[in-house]
């Protein structure tokens, strides 16, 4: 019952402003604009609602996407339909792609005794302990982002993908927003979804960046700039805490990890027209197994 007022509201107010522009320039439509967050492996969300406006018959003319919304949203804007960006998540060994390790057989012979042995390793630089930037490099991010980006290795300019788009990420340097729209589109992704500790930081030029949702995690501003008339907002990421889930070390850490986030999105939010906010009721930003109930729940809330 949702998904068909979702689709007739937007249908009716696409035809209203139709009538609008139409009456005021010939030949000149509103443009539509896709705003996906980010949100972990609750970020796959996106792909039901994806879902809904191709069963509706809408397609974005522009699309912005911030960590895990970046991932959707730039496979999205190369031509990949949501089925097939559902196939692609869902066959996905994550857990592979969220570590640094190798299988074995890939493993030359004289070290296979070595193998596993270890359950981290640090580099030792003038007789210390080197800690990591981040216990991941990414490598197998980054291989699956450029395997699946292939149709778009030559585009460096993303207004020019078949569906203009742009990501977020967080300046380590200038400690401030960076908007990546230019460039290799797998390292703007990668860079996107960086999240600190876990994720190493990505140097771009003179830039080293890291998950765009510590600034800003729905990029609905971005959006509008690119040309956007109507928007509709994807919201997968985190809500503010009440007070009493603030009474633990764990709460008050997150709430304080993204203060920024928290009050930017109260602000891009009143720029949204339709705005997705999936339930996220069991699931976590770990959930990655869950693919089909968290598919769904994107489905349902469009």
């Amino acid at each position: 019952m949702k998904r068909i007022l979702f689709k007739t509201a937007l249908i009716i107010s696409l035809s209203l402003n139709l009538t609008m522009v139409f009456s005021q320039t010939k030949n000149v439509r509103p443009t539509l604009g896709l705003a996906l967050s980010g949100g972990g492996a609750f970020g796959m969300a996106h792909l039901g609602v994806i879902k809904v406006m191709e069963e509706a018959g809408l397609r974005p003319d522009y699309i912005t996407g911030v960590s895990m919304g970046s991932i959707v949203g730039s496979l999205y804007s190369i031509g990949y339909s949501s089925d097939s960006l559902y196939n692609i998540l869902r066959s996905a060994d994550w857990n592979l792609l969220l570590s640094n390790s190798i299988t074995e057989d890939k493993v030359i012979f004289t070290e296979k005794k070595y193998f596993n042995n270890s359950i981290a390793s640090f580099p030792i630089t003038s007789r210390k302990v080197k800690l990591p930037s981040g216990l991941i490099s990414g490598q197998h991010i980054e291989k699956m982002l450029s395997y699946y980006a292939w149709p778009a290795a030559r585009i460096t300019d993303f207004s020019l993908l078949p569906i203009p788009f742009l990501c977020i990420g967080t300046d380590l340097v200038s400690c401030s927003k960076a908007v990546l729209k230019t460039g290799y589109l797998p390292d703007a992704v990668r860079a996107s979804m960086a999240v600190p500790s876990i994720f190493t930081p990505v140097k771009i030029d003179t830039s080293i960046l890291i998950d765009g949702g510590f600034v800003r995690n729905i990029a609905v501003t971005e959006l509008k700039e690119m040309g956007a008339d109507i928007v509709i907002g994807s919201y997968t990421g985190f809500n503010r805490y009440n007070e009493n889930e603030l009474q633990s070390i764990a709460g008050v850490l997150k709430q304080l990890s993204f203060f920024n986030s928290i009050n930017d999105f109260a602000r891009e939010k009143k720029l949204i027209d339709y705005l997705i906010v999936p339930n996220e009721s069991g699931i976590s930003i770990t959930s990655f197994s869950q693919v089909d109930t968290i598919y769904q729940r994107g489905y349902r809330a469009a």
